[in-house]
């Protein structure tokens, strides 16, 4: 039940709306996108179809009212003036596309869109499939980014509470992508960030081959000591039987869906607890996991998810160096350790550990090991070690306060 990828965009300036012209000739003079036809329709406004370099995308633009629902989250920090200029905005623009191919790669190219209808005077962006609020400024650093955005984006993960403890957790946003919705149910107060990890893993692994996992297929997860995380997707009605306490996420609950979101298309994650479980497709409750979550687990993610991350913190290094100058910022670096050799696996060769920044040179850095290594045994926390631009996949700065990782460096500008 695929739908398509709606946004609505929040201009900096109201009366950049009422020239309809005007975003469409700001789109006319953008190098990197080619317009290959308009069309005019009653219902659905302008429709144009657009060339992003081998992709082609039919694209719907729409004046619409701005009515943000309570379930929208902000996905980044607003000041205290953008929030009340969101609050009183009253009219934006609808943009609607359907993905095809890459799904990540279709979410760029709708920033892409959106960034080149309104260059740089965006004040927010509501994306509805995803129920998220855009920073204005993450989409235009996004959209002129070489590196694609995090899978994260396509997708957020809701905790519906029953008042007490409880807590169903869902997602919204993948069916955009042509996937079926994923859910946790009977998480608490204490596991549901965890939980929340486990689905995101799984929707990465599903994003990252842009194809659903048939349920009943094991996914490894995460590993924790000598436990292993194999998780799998449970049709919802067939799941609620191993739930019977459940309070929310019930079929009560579903009942009353009028547009059958969390009814159809949409699965429980559950674990195999070994091997021969998973052959028979004997599936037992996530939280038979919940005990090994105090061992540090690492969860696994895929080499295509480890590159685009390790190539967002080298594109955006510059932002780090910068703020390196400030002897009161912290600075952590994720650096990529060739494994020892009994360790290494098909295509795993190397362990990404986090150290402390303590000097920046002209192509390396110097940082101390902050963690042991699971899979370097020539290296002890506290060593310090001079290490490559190259090695870097990762790193977050700490800066009165605020954390700012690659993803938000917007924050910076």
């Amino acid at each position: 039940m695929k739908e398509a990828s709606y946004m609505i965009i929040i201009p900096n300036k109201e009366e950049d709306m009422h020239d309809p012209k005007k975003p469409l000739e700001n789109l006319m003079q953008n190098k990197d996108i080619q317009i290959e036809n308009i069309t005019a329709d009653e219902d659905r406004g302008l429709i144009l179809t657009l060339r992003l370099d081998d992709n082609v995308y039919e694209v719907d633009l729409d004046p619409t009212d701005i009515d943000i629902p309570d379930m929208v989250r902000p996905a980044h920090a607003f000041s205290e003036e953008e929030l009340k200029q969101i609050d009183e905005a009253r009219m934006g623009l609808g943009i609607s596309m359907e993905f095809k191919g890459s799904s990540t790669r279709c979410f760029y190219d709708q920033l892409r869109i959106i960034n080149a209808l309104f260059p740089d005077e965006i004040l927010a962006v509501m994306d509805c499939p995803a129920e998220k609020l855009l920073s204005g400024k993450w989409v235009s650093f996004a959209a002129k980014a070489k590196t694609l955005p995090s899978p994260r984006y396509l997708f957020t993960v809701q905790a519906v509470s029953n008042g007490d403890d409880e807590i169903w957790l869902h997602t919204h946003g993948l069916r955009r992508c042509g996937l079926y919705e994923l859910e946790i149910l009977c998480s608490n107060r204490e596991k549901y960030e965890d939980h929340y990890r486990i689905i995101e893993a799984f929707a990465f692994r599903m994003l990252d081959n842009d194809e659903r996992i048939e349920p009943g297929e094991g996914v490894f997860i995460a590993q924790a000591a000598d436990r292993y995380l194999v998780c799998t997707a449970v049709e919802w009605k067939e799941a609620l039987k191993f739930y019977p306490q459940a309070t929310v996420g019930t079929v009560e609950d579903r009942a009353g869906d009028e547009d059958n979101y969390h009814s159809e298309d949409t699965y429980v994650l559950m674990m195999y607890m070994g091997p021969d479980d998973e052959e028979a497709r004997e599936y037992s409750p996530i939280q038979e996991f919940d005990p090994y979550l105090e061992e540090n687990p690492m969860f696994m993610i895929s080499n295509e998810e480890t590159r685009r991350m390790s190539d967002l913190a080298i594109e955006r290094l510059p932002y780090m160096i910068k703020a390196a100058e400030d002897k009161e910022n912290v600075i952590i670096v994720k650096i990529a350790l060739q494994k020892d050799e009994e360790f290494i696996e098909e295509n795993s060769e190397k362990e990404h550990i986090w150290f402390e920044l303590k000097e920046i040179r002209k192509d390396s850095i110097v940082a101390e090991l902050t963690q042991e290594a699971y899979y370097v045994k020539g290296i002890r926390e506290g060593d310090i070690g001079t290490y490559s631009f190259e090695d870097i996949t990762d790193w977050e700065i700490f800066s009165k306060g605020n954390c700012i990782t690659p993803d938000d460096v917007y924050r910076l500008a």
